[in-house]
């Protein structure tokens, strides 16, 4: 019985620290990356693939999408670097690219450690990242033509963008999707909305596992505290979080929002969940968010608002994004005939190319073939990932209840001696 109980012991728990730094992996072909060389409303554009040395040593996968020479607008344009989530990569960025490079803003994307094709075993949820953050806008900044930065991350990639900007003023707009403010008070939500048990229970755990955790990959759950970021941080910044976030409740963004020193902040919610593709039309107004402060802050530009309706963003604190077949619904007055013309270029049908996303690149034939961050293999490719993420909190759910419905285990809580790392019970 004894015997049944250690293991079940070791498995619950190795399900409780692997969840927090080593999530599913999001293992992908480098096929879906797309194509070096593209062609985009008339522009032609390329894509340059990077190795970055991470702070802790490990190779960080990258990818820049920028104009080709000759079809740049201006020598000097904007970049925008995305930060992805725990259990995601660089596809995720991706997925942004026409809303960015139609307001002729460059994309860089990167595989975190621990994440993608990049090398290493663990993610720090934005305490190691914040320092790879550093050395990849050390590298952006020497890229030829670069302006402008702002940076646009989502889940740990929020939290990341939340703990680094303030230190690096380089940084002029920040957009953060389903940030949380406190991984202390995130885990024992987590926890409690997969089991149900007193608190005291769920601290006990999170005791053991913060040393394991520290063990394992440097990191200190308890000091992992966007909030302590935001009362330092004044850059532009964008909020972002799903109504039905089932990860991180809403409230985080909203007392990361009241504590903001910045006073140009605004928060959107969507509808959705935590994983849930944001609704094109806020997808569209984080576009213009980025213009707006990006190009505002470079030398002898001057912005235009009218182009990409950025009246609802900035008139408003705080408003909701509705449901995407409201958003079909909507009226479309305040749009200009640029705004229009992209549109109706999106829906048009074209017998000699299949439209994906408004997106086509050129063959070595010559021949118009498909450049798209949504084509079907990405899409069967994100359908796996959240099955495999429901997948794994299921398995956590069920481990965790095996494990604390037992009287033995309830009698005795999390014992120190019995359940200790890995490497400890292997020394045993």
């Amino acid at each position: 019985m004894k015997l049944k109980n250690d293991k079940l012991s070791k498995i619950s728990y190795e399900s409780l620290w692997k969840y927090i730094i080593r999530p599913p992996r999001d293992n992908y072909s480098e096929e879906l990356i797309g194509n070096a060389i593209f062609r985009f409303r008339g522009k032609t554009y390329v894509r340059k693939d990077y190795d970055i040395i991470s702070s802790e040593g490990y190779n960080m996968k990258c990818s820049f999408f920028e104009p080709d020479d000759a079809d740049r607008p201006t020598k000097i344009m904007p970049v925008v670097l995305y930060l992805h989530g725990n259990s995601s990569s660089r596809l995720e960025g991706i997925g942004m690219l026409t809303e960015l490079l139609r307001r002729d803003i460059n994309l860089f994307v990167i595989d975190f450690p621990g994440c993608g094709l990049s090398e290493g075993e663990y993610i720090s949820l934005g305490y190691h990242e914040s320092h790879d953050v550093k050395i990849v806008v050390d590298f952006i900044e020497k890229i030829p033509g670069v302006g402008q930065i702002g940076i646009w991350g989502r889940s740990m990639g929020a939290a990341t963008t939340m703990i680094y900007s303030h230190k690096d003023d380089r940084i002029k707009a920040i957009c953060m999707d389903s940030p949380f403010y406190d991984f202390s008070v995130l885990a024992k939500e987590l926890v409690l909305k997969q089991i149900k048990l007193p608190v005291i229970f769920i601290e006990g755990a999170l005791k053991i596992i913060r040393i394991t955790i520290k063990k394992k990959n440097g990191l200190d759950i308890e000091k992992l505290k966007p909030l302590d970021a935001a009362g330092k941080t004044t850059q532009p910044a964008l909020f972002i979080h799903a109504n039905n976030d089932e990860l991180i409740n809403n409230q985080h963004s909203q007392i990361l929002l009241d504590a903001y020193k910045g006073t140009d902040k605004v928060l959107k919610r969507c509808e959705g969940k935590h994983n849930t593709r944001r609704p094109n039309k806020l997808i569209r107004e984080i576009g213009g968010f980025f213009y707006k402060h990006l190009y505002n802050k470079m030398p002898g530009v001057k912005i235009n608002k009218s182009i990409f309706n950025l009246k609802e963003l900035f008139n408003e604190k705080e408003n909701d994004i509705k449901s995407e077949d409201k958003n079909k619904t909507e009226s479309t007055s305040e749009n200009n005939n640029k705004e229009q013309e992209m549109n109706k270029e999106t829906n048009e049908n074209d017998s000699n190319k299949i439209k994906l996303n408004d997106v086509s690149c050129e063959s070595e034939s010559g021949s118009e073939i498909i450049y798209n961050e949504n084509s079907f293999e990405n899409e069967q490719h994100s359908i796996q990932k959240e099955e495999s993420h429901t997948k794994e909190m299921k398995r956590l759910s069920n481990d965790l209840t095996k494990y604390f419905e037992d009287k033995e285990n309830q009698k005795h809580n999390i014992d120190i001696n019995n359940d200790v790392d890995e490497e400890n019970n292997n020394n045993v």
